[in-house]
């Protein structure tokens, strides 16, 4: 096995392995060449794939691993891309790839990085021993929590003059990204999104699927909103992208309602599980979603960890 930089001809290839990695995680999920791209102007504006990547190959010339240092010129670090192939999580080509990558973040005389690794990766690996030598702990966790038992949601009443409906499409993006901003301004590691940005979800990272939005409004004014997905390839699992509420009106029940619609939507669409991920120390949402029947995959938590 052997690894070298990222070159032109490998995106398809790196495409592969991500679709692969998402895949088993949650086959609900996938990747694609115009999602890869979408991601990379997303979150890696001033990146360069043959400059900031790299390739891990087996003996055969398979793309097994890869990693990347994602540069944008809205974070005051660099955030790190690093997937494996199921069959070499306990691989000490995990570690030679974590090494290397770090390697190059010196060279550029790189700021923080901050990485993320699911904690079932980690389970007898060489690399949670690479860490614990680091000494590298989470500084952040997040759950990924699910509903299995889809039995209706409780009926909730919707709150006086708040109005509650559902679209297929974002018509006022304008309104849709101040909620998102000021729903998550506290949020760890919280990032706000662009018009441009956001329009790239649109068309790139949610063209593939079933996408629906649930809308709270006050008069004309959009004060909460309720985002899912499924995978027409795998419907029977529905994915809650988002739920958020303008911090002047929350605490009224008004995610209560746009969480239930929500729900009851994606049952009535044939779902028999329905996944969220959520940060382990916000209390009030994981208090909702408990409310709701979500429980926690500990298993699949997801770690953040950070470094010089």
């Amino acid at each position: 096995m052997k690894i070298r930089p990222f070159e032109s001809n490998d995106k398809t290839r790196v495409v592969e392995v991500l679709d692969r990695v998402l895949k088993y995680d949650n086959p609900a999920l996938g990747m694609d060449e115009d999602l890869f791209n979408a991601a990379l102007a997303f979150e890696g504006e001033q990146t360069i794939l043959s400059r900031d990547f790299l390739v891990a190959e087996d003996n055969e010339g398979k793309i097994i691993d890869f990693s990347g240092l994602l540069k944008s010129s809205k974070r005051d670090s660099w955030r790190l891309a690093f997937e494996v192939i199921p069959e070499y999580f306990t691989s000490t080509i995990f570690v030679e790839l974590f090494e290397s990558i770090l390697n190059i973040k010196n060279e550029q005389n790189g700021p923080e990085i901050r990485f993320s690794l699911k904690k079932y990766k980690l389970t007898d690996s060489p690399l949670q021993r690479k860490l614990n030598e680091m000494g590298l702990k989470p500084v952040h966790y997040n759950w990924e929590i699910f509903l299995e038992d889809t039995d209706p949601p409780p009926k909730i009443n919707v709150p006086p003059g708040i109005n509650i409906h559902s679209g297929k499409d974002v018509t006022d993006i304008a309104s849709y990204i101040n909620v998102h901003n000021e729903a998550f301004s506290e949020h760890f590691g919280f990032r706000p999104y662009s018009e441009k940005e956001f329009k790239l979800i649109l068309k790139k990272a949610w063209k593939a699927y079933d996408i629906e939005h649930w809308f709270a409004y006050d008069k004309e004014k959009l004060v909460g909103v309720c985002t899912s997905q499924i995978n027409p390839e795998f419907k029977t699992i529905g994915l809650i992208q988002i739920l958020g509420v303008l911090p002047s009106y929350q605490h009224r029940g008004i995610g209560r309602c746009l969480l239930a619609s929500n729900i009851q939507s994606l049952i009535e669409k044939g779902c028999e599980k329905i996944e969220l991920g959520v940060e382990a120390n916000n209390e009030k949402a994981l208090t909702l979603y408990k409310k709701f029947g979500f429980k926690e995959d500990e298993s699949r938590t997801v770690m953040i960890y950070k470094t010089k």
